[in-house]
């Protein structure tokens, strides 16, 4: 087990919140560390913080409960004591807590809460006293007395050892460490080691009252015993003829009774013939009736379809004048429609030049529309095109604005600075300037020819 973080507050005299975390390098860099100081400085209290949390209780105070608490410091309302220890099962916290009625110092003392949790994941594996006690134990591997004897030396027991006599000293010394385990051990393997002594004399006593066989009492037994194994093969064998017979005696009782049950039901049967005999022509003569049932069904069949195709034949007999009236009138519709057919199909032979010629109009029509939709485009594009050279026109002017405002200063420094010497050597420059001037003045030019031909170019279209 080992003690990680230690947190306390308003415990004795040392009020207020404290911490002492003992993973920090100055605790862990050389390995061991003691806690000392005058009387009275509260260590003890350091080690009552520990206890507390753990179980709840300290060595100098048995019970911390609603009914007393001595360990709080006074004028205060509540106080807690939580440590944070590590083991093979992991990493815990417990939290031992009290408070008085609304944690204000004169309130009432409330009861205490105990509660140990995962310190890694901050579970709560149990909130109860009782519960947090046997679940440290489990954990830790040690009760509050194996506790305080092994990791806490109370004050006055290591005094008590020095000053009690020497026949004495194991017995303090086994109750400080905790080591008592280890003569109730050594009291339970001499108590065995005696049983188990006790056993083996007994063993020895019965095995040496035991006499052994000479050998020929040995090879006389052998001798029975293989008579006796011989005798039980042949009785085996007699034991199973006897069971095979027995069976077959069974099987020849269980037949009989079968061949008795298959009489009687005969005779029931001959009987029950004899009662039927006089219904039996009666059934013969149904058999054959139902033979002829199909047959007869069939025929009464095509004579009620025959009545049916006779009164039918009545109905259109009494119907025949009407029907021919219809049929006359039936005649005549036919031929107006006829008339009305031939009449429609000269109409269409004559409207048939103009549908043709209609749908070559159509044609002419959807092909000058492709036209004009192509020249639709042909006109954005030159548009496009246009803006895009009027612009650059535009910019062209300008700069050629900027370039002619620079030679008018240009010649007019020129001619102010023309009794200069030094006119030949910004003489090149000008020059430069002036050629230049001379090209982007032909590249004006060459723009406004390209815009004439587009501006051209597009009334064309829009003519077309």
């Amino acid at each position: 087990m080992r003690i990680l973080q230690v947190r306390f507050k308003n415990l004795n005299s040392l009020a207020g919140e404290w911490l002492i975390d003992l993973t920090h390098p100055a605790f862990t860099s050389d390995g061991i560390f003691a806690i000392t100081g005058p009387t009275g400085a509260d260590k003890t209290t350091i080690l009552d913080v520990i206890c507390l949390a753990l179980y709840g209780r300290t060595p100098r105070l048995n019970k911390v409960n609603k009914s007393g608490n001595e360990i709080m410091s006074r004028q205060t309302g509540e106080c807690f004591a939580e440590v944070t220890f590590e083991t093979q099962n992991g990493r815990f916290r417990c939290h031992w807590s009290q408070h008085r009625s609304r944690k204000k110092p004169g309130g009432e003392l409330q009861a205490p809460r105990h509660e140990i949790a995962n310190a890694d994941s901050g579970e709560i594996l149990d909130a109860t006293l009782r519960g947090v006690a046997e679940l440290v134990e489990s954990k830790t591997g040690m009760d509050f007395d194996r506790f305080t004897r092994s990791m806490l030396l109370a004050q006055g027991g290591f005094a008590a050892f020095l000053q009690a006599a020497s026949d004495e000293r194991a017995p303090i010394l086994e109750q400080i460490t905790g080591t008592e385990i280890y003569s109730q051990i050594s009291i339970r393997v001499h108590d065995r080691r005696a049983q188990e002594r006790k056993r083996l004399d007994t063993l020895q006593a019965e095995l040496a009252r035991m006499q052994l066989l000479t050998t020929e009492e040995e090879r006389q037994l052998a001798e029975s015993l293989e008579l006796k194994i011989g005798q039980d093969s042949d009785v085996t064998q007699q034991v199973a003829r006897q069971n095979q017979a027995i069976t077959w005696l069974e099987d020849i009782n269980r037949l009989v009774q079968e061949l008795q049950v298959l009489e009687q039901a005969e005779s029931d049967l001959q009987t029950r013939l004899e009662a039927f005999a006089p219904r039996q022509e009666r059934l013969r003569l149904a058999n054959l009736a139902l033979e002829l049932s199909e047959d007869y069904a069939a025929l009464a069949s095509n004579r009620r379809a025959q009545d049916a195709d006779r009164k039918s034949l009545d109905e259109c007999r009494q119907a025949l004048p009407g029907c021919s009236d219809t049929a006359s009138q039936a005649e005549q519709a036919m031929k107006d429609a006829d008339e009305r057919l031939a009449a429609r199909k000269a109409e269409q032979q004559t409207l048939l030049p103009v549908i043709r010629k209609t749908r070559e109009l159509d044609l002419k029509i959807g092909e000058k529309d492709a036209s004009i939709e192509a020249a639709r485009d042909a006109v954005s594009e030159l548009s496009t095109s246009l803006g895009t050279l009027q612009t650059r026109h535009n910019s062209d002017s300008g700069e050629l604005l900027r370039q002619r405002k620079t030679l008018d200063g240009l010649q007019a420094l020129l001619m102010d600075s023309r009794v200069d010497e030094q006119l030949v050597e910004h003489l090149a420059g000008l020059r430069s300037r002036f050629d230049a001037l001379q090209s982007l003045s032909g590249q004006l030019a060459g723009k406004r020819e390209e815009t004439t031909q587009a501006e051209a170019r597009l009334e064309a279209a829009s003519s077309a």
